[in-house]
């Protein structure tokens, strides 16, 4: 996530999680074992949600669900209006404890000093978030835009966002750039992969007019509910395994 392969991190999360959602209550673990699984299962949906507003894309159904019944939902939508106080708040949660690979130096042994240090990678690593952040800050508005359109002046989309049309060249540019990640492939080390664009909608700017096509796969029922069988079959042969 923080080197920008959003596509991998949300395969990553899902994974886990739909495993969790597989298996919980199969085992009975002590109750301390559980509270933790349950409190990095939040911070994994914290921040698949997040990587979701970043790099939109189509998961899986259940996790979908999970994300509208819980409060992850309004978490999103406040991510997706640009709030900034709710991103940092989503990554100081589900972060983990960052630690400084150099020794500090303390020379004042006060506790607040002491908590100063602690906090100095946690907030470099923040910064650098929060950078990336406000760099794709207009980018869900655009997006926003240009699924309702085929073609539309640049002129005209700058008017709707209230800026200057070599500005919205620049966010279109950063679009661009910003959908373009590494995507691992098989037979690769889990770093290596393939630039690949993932993203809804796609265009390209001619002279003065901005064209847009849609590159959202329709919904595949079929396959759905053929992996649903597939995992409620699986869950019936765990459960015989634990009966015998």
């Amino acid at each position: 996530m923080m080197m920008r392969r959003y596509a991998d991190a949300i395969r990553t999360f899902s994974n886990i999680l739909l495993y969790i959602q597989r298996t919980r209550g199969l085992f009975q673990l002590k109750t301390y074992q559980n509270d933790q699984i349950n409190k990095q299962t939040d911070q994994m949906y914290v921040l698949l949600a997040t990587c979701l507003v970043l790099h939109p894309q189509r998961i899986d159904e259940s996790l979908h669900s999970m994300l509208k019944e819980k409060n992850y939902a309004e978490k999103m939508n406040k991510m997706q209006a640009n709030d900034l106080a709710e991103f940092q708040a989503c990554f100081t949660f589900a972060c983990p404890k960052f630690l400084s690979p150099v020794p500090p130096t303390i020379e004042d042994n006060s506790a607040e000093s002491a908590g100063m240090v602690h906090k100095e990678p946690l907030n470099l690593q923040l910064k650098v978030f929060l950078d990336e952040v406000n760099q794709q800050l207009i980018l869900p508005t655009i997006r926003s835009y240009l699924k309702l359109y085929t073609s539309m002046p640049l002129d005209k989309l700058a008017d709707y966002l209230d800026i200057s049309v070599d500005e919205l060249e620049k966010h279109l540019l950063c679009f661009k750039h910003k959908m373009r990640n590494i995507v691992w492939t098989k037979g690769v080390s889990a770093l290596e992969g393939e630039f690949q664009t993932e993203s809804e909608v796609d265009f390209y700017i001619d002279k003065n007019m901005i064209h847009i096509a849609d590159t959202k796969v329709d919904r595949r029922f079929g396959d759905f509910f053929i992996r649903q069988i597939h995992k409620f079959e699986e869950l019936n042969r765990g459960l015989k395994s634990m009966k015998m």
